[in-house]
């Protein structure tokens, strides 16, 4: 990464090919970190009861209840409706 001061840009080099941001658009990625962190350990923890309710409702051609246990932060409405579109094609 190399920073320009007279343009305030800082840009990251891959190889002969780089990305050029602002200081303003490398602080804001900063402050999402933390949200999308946050969001990829929601999904991790929920990875085994989404496995699970994928193999219930892969017979099903109705809408199926997630059990009680099953993490609240998943929509399990979408998930069914993205199981019949993929499993129907």
């Amino acid at each position: 990464m190399n920073t320009t001061g007279s343009y305030r840009l800082a840009r990251l080099y891959l190889d002969k090919h780089y990305l050029s941001y602002t200081y303003e658009e490398l602080r804001n990625l900063a402050y999402i970190m933390y949200m999308i962190q946050n969001q990829m350990t929601y999904y991790i923890a929920a990875m085994t009861d989404v496995m699970a309710y994928i193999d219930t409702a892969d017979d099903s051609v109705t809408f199926v209840e997630p059990p009680s246990t099953a993490d609240k932060s998943i929509n399990y409405y979408q998930l069914f409706e993205e199981i019949k579109s993929v499993l129907t094609v």
